[in-house]
């Protein structure tokens, strides 16, 4: 898989609007050759701002104990009762050690930036330029960080991509209420990024590679085939339910 090398990375917080901007450029060093440079930026609305430490905070906790127990329960017997779950799913290549494979990157710009270079590189890989999002609202129906929590999980906002010299090309306006699209197959390797069971309910990754995957189809309409979102990998069976405990 393609390894990102971030060029540059600035964080500058808007005191008149409370908006926090990432700033991120990003080379994909497999695919994009060295002078081909893309940029993914995000603005955040001043309440997911306000919240964005603790927000990365618990969702590196959890992508942490997930890679080194094969689940993100924070109790530590269900955690070790869970380990099964890493032998039975031997060989699903998980969205974030594909998409971040150092978990002390693991962030929400850094997630975004990530699945963003991923899917160009398939749907538009002669692209330069900047894709731009704006994330108004976020919700992850039981999310750790209450603020998040909802009846359901969604991300509203707006995609721009602008020409190198900073002109938007095409904005589109969007909300993305996830639609999950589940599979048995324990060692999934596809396109798709893999997502755990309870994740769409309980991480921000699912919702947001979905945000992605919507925004993006606005913008390369004629690439949907090529444009990817999350699976989540069922590990139940179909009587029963695997409960993680936040």
């Amino acid at each position: 898989m393609p390894e990102f090398s971030l060029r540059r990375l600035t964080l500058a917080l808007s005191f008149g609007t409370g908006a926090m901007v990432f700033a991120i450029t990003a080379v994909a060093q497999d695919k994009v050759p060295e002078s081909s440079g893309v940029q993914v930026e995000a603005t955040f609305s001043k309440g997911l701002a306000r919240r964005m430490d603790s927000i990365n905070s618990i969702e590196q906790s959890l992508e942490d104990r997930f890679r080194r127990t094969g689940s993100d329960d924070r109790s530590a017997i269900r955690s070790s009762i869970q380990r099964f779950a890493k032998i039975r799913t031997y060989g699903t290549e998980w969205a974030g050690e594909r998409l971040i494979p150092d978990v002390e990157d693991y962030t929400v710009a850094n997630l975004l930036e990530a699945l963003t270079m991923d899917n160009l590189q398939r749907a538009a890989p002669q692209f330069k330029g900047t894709i731009h999002y704006t994330i108004k609202t976020m919700r992850v129906s039981s999310h750790p960080v209450a603020f998040l929590t909802g009846a359901n999980s969604y991300i509203s906002g707006k995609v721009e991509m602008l020409a190198p010299d900073g002109r938007v090309l095409k904005k589109e306006k969007l909300t993305a209420n996830l639609v999950v699209d589940p599979s048995v197959d324990r060692s999934y390797d596809g396109d798709k990024y893999a997502f755990v069971e309870n994740d769409e309910a309980n991480r921000v990754g699912p919702t947001l590679a979905y945000f992605v995957e919507q925004a993006l189809e606005d913008l390369w309409p004629n690439k949907k085939k090529e444009i990817e979102g999350p699976i989540i990998i069922r590990l139940s069976g179909p009587n029963e339910q695997i409960r993680f405990n936040r």
